[in-house]
């Protein structure tokens, strides 16, 4: 086995050194991963997966993975922990689809529960909760565990500047592959952890999308509802990067605190909206819509 694999390193160092090739390495197991002496001060964090049965906000959770690690002052991971992973039984029978896309039967799920209580403890033992598409885990987390619902958040995919970095797109997949990585996603216990090594890559500037995820996820901003806006302005609202919220009926943004008051000014002048709905946001309430 040793053999074979030192030919496999060979082969895969010879391809690529040719710029005809790309060479894509699995995830390494949890106990191949690179952990240094830790630099100042130590926090932790929950990276955090779910798989449901669709996509609305009240469809059940059918797979729950949950990891801590921890990270240093240079957002450094200097300790990962044992992955935890929870089949559910939705009640229900699972979509075609969603088993297509996941793998998980009904089968596996049958009379399975979230262990609540371990779960419960996991994230709250934590600074922070990371997920890559935080909107879409964090609501559904925490209803699922409401006593969790005042945790901090931070999102991988959305805080992260990865196109300012020089990469293309924002889905975990295609990040992993630019930084030389694959894994079988749509499963929570394998998208945490593929979460854990994009996050811990050190990128060509020196830091590691950690460190910039959590410089920006523990920023102040300030949630902004175009609420008297007139119909006229909706174009101009959404070429602004404004998003359109239903049950509300309003358009609305989140921005740096620091950018307040030239949004505004913004508001008034290309959208007369005089008075718009400010609500300040810290990354405990953030990514709950």
């Amino acid at each position: 086995m040793g053999n074979e694999t030192s030919a496999h390193e060979r082969a895969a160092a010879l391809l690529g050194e040719h710029p005809g090739y790309r060479v894509l390495r699995a995830l390494p197991p949890l106990a191949a991963y690179p952990i240094t002496e830790p630099q100042g001060h130590v926090r932790t964090a929950a990276v955090i997966d779910v798989e449901t049965i669709g996509l609305d906000g009240d469809h059940p959770i059918i797979d729950l993975a949950i990891q801590r690690i921890a990270f240093d002052a240079r957002g450094v991971i200097v300790q990962v922990g044992q992955p935890r992973q929870w089949f559910e039984d939705p009640g229900m029978p699972i979509p075609a689809e969603i088993t297509r896309l996941t793998g998980i039967t009904d089968a596996d799920v049958a009379g399975k529960r979230i262990d609540v209580d371990e779960a419960v403890s996991l994230i709250a033992s934590t600074t922070v909760a990371i997920a890559h598409n935080a909107a879409f885990d964090a609501p559904r987390v925490e209803r699922r565990l409401p006593t969790i619902a005042s945790h901090a958040w931070a999102c991988s995919c959305n805080e992260v500047p990865w196109p300012e970095l020089g990469f293309d797109g924002r889905k975990l997949g295609h990040l992993l592959m630019q930084q030389g990585m694959f894994h079988q996603g749509h499963r929570a216990a394998v998208d945490v952890w593929a979460t854990i090594n994009l996050l811990g890559r050190v990128l060509p500037d020196g830091e590691t999308a950690l460190a910039k995820l959590i410089r920006q996820a523990e920023q102040p901003s300030v949630r902004i509802e175009a609420t008297n806006a007139p119909f006229e302005a909706k174009d101009v609202l959404k070429a602004r990067g404004y998003r359109w919220h239903a049950d509300k009926r309003t358009w609305w943004t989140e921005i740096a605190t620091a950018g307040e008051a030239g949004e505004l000014d913004w508001l008034r002048d290309a959208c007369f909206c005089t008075q718009p709905k400010l609500t300040p946001v810290t990354w405990a309430q953030r990514h709950r819509d």
